[in-house]
């Protein structure tokens, strides 16, 4: 079982001190990463780049990819460093042929860049086919599975919608698709750290998440799953000297892929933010998803409760198992007004965030009812004026 979220406020320090409820959007810096952090500067002031990287970095990179693959259920030989989630799905859609399988399925609620990323591809025969929500919160798995079928070629679905935090069942999607030879790919930034999930148990055949959020990491560094029995058909288009079987021999007379899901890694990494990730990745392995879920859970039961409390419509699902990390809620008078709250709530140290006229709410592993009373007792406050 977890530790009590007081055993790990103190390693936020920004808890201490604000009402920091939005790790939806950013997981705050704990003392561990800041620690990792400075103990990346502290090599970088007096070791050479042999020594930086070869004893040091590549090291942590890898540790990054174990950790990661420890949360996810996968190998680390599966797992790909890569800048961000719209760097990974760009370079994935390079493998595809649209020739005799052109059509994408899509959700109207999944995180605008894995649109973009097929949009573009349409210059190559994609067509996207995007199952529309009926309410602005959910999609039903229902209105994706119906739209797939032997033209094809992947299904891209997030597994905890951004905006309303819907949580999508996969396993129909997945089953659907590969009756129908299709693949599917899963942008889980905003699942991976807070909902649990086991990708081979599922069998989803790609996976992109990043550290910025519950897992509380940092910017700069996002992860690429690959299938393992997918991996060496896959030619990516877009590739690096990283992603090659030994980049370290310069040699330029031929392209020899990793034969690992190494292959789409690409430049120099951002090396910094591999000390920043571990250290956020170890905190969420130690605590477990499933016991952060729970706590997150009742956490966000309470949210809801008070929101109903003051007469706030809420955008998020009521029932615990359709529910991600976040609850939403509309303010009236449209987005200047909820831009003004949100704004004056920073004033008084409660850090949450907005969507047009909504505002978020993401309780994580370090906050309490104490947190969830105080933003309140303060957004009451500034409703009534």
């Amino acid at each position: 079982m977890m530790p009590t979220a007081a055993g790990y406020r103190a390693e936020f320090p920004v808890a201490l001190d604000r009402t920091y409820l939005i790790s939806a959007s950013l997981g705050p810096l704990s003392r561990r990463s800041r620690a990792l952090a400075e103990e990346h500067l502290e090599l970088w002031g007096r070791l050479g780049p042999e020594e930086l990287w070869f004893e040091h970095g590549l090291p942590r990179l890898q540790e990054c990819r174990e950790r990661l693959a420890g949360l996810i259920g996968a190998d680390a030989s599966e797992i790909a460093i890569v800048p961000s989630v719209s760097a990974g799905l760009s370079s994935l859609a390079t493998c595809l042929d649209f020739g005799a399988r052109p059509k994408v399925v899509a959700s109207g609620m999944d995180f605008p860049t894995n649109h973009y990323v097929w949009l573009a591809n349409g210059r190559r025969g994609a067509k996207l086919d995007v199952a529309a929500s009926p309410d602005g919160i959910r999609v039903e798995e229902e209105d994706l599975i119906r739209r797939i079928d032997e033209s094809t070629a992947i299904v891209n679905t997030n597994r905890v919608l951004f905006e309303s935090s819907w949580l999508m069942d996969l396993e129909p999607v997945v089953e659907a698709a590969h009756a129908n030879g299709a693949y599917v790919v899963v942008d889980d930034f905003h699942g991976t750290g807070i909902v649990p999930i086991d990708v081979h148990a599922l069998g989803i055949d790609f996976l992109l998440t990043g550290a910025l959020k519950w897992l509380c990491g940092g910017q700069g560094i996002a992860f690429l799953y690959v299938r393992r029995e997918l991996i060496e058909r896959l030619e990516p288009l877009v590739v690096g000297w990283f992603g090659t079987e030994a980049p370290f021999d310069f040699d330029r007379s031929a392209l020899r892929l990793r034969g690992d899901a190494g292959r789409f890694e690409t430049g120099t990494y951002a090396l910094p933010q591999a000390w920043t990730a571990a250290g956020g990745l170890g905190l969420i392995g130690e605590a477990g998803v499933t016991a952060i879920r729970a706590h997150n859970q009742e956490l966000t039961g309470e949210v809801i409760a008070r929101a109903d409390e003051l007469g706030l419509e809420v955008l998020t699902p009521r029932d615990p198992a359709r529910r991600g990390g976040l609850v939403r809620v509309g303010i009236e008078g449209g987005r200047r007004r909820a831009e003004g709250i949100l704004h004056a709530l920073f004033e008084r140290d409660v850090v949450l965030d907005s969507r047009a006229d909504t505002l978020r709410i993401s309780p994580h592993l370090f906050n309490d009812s104490s947190d969830v009373d105080r933003c309140f007792t303060e957004l009451a406050e500034l409703l009534r004026a």
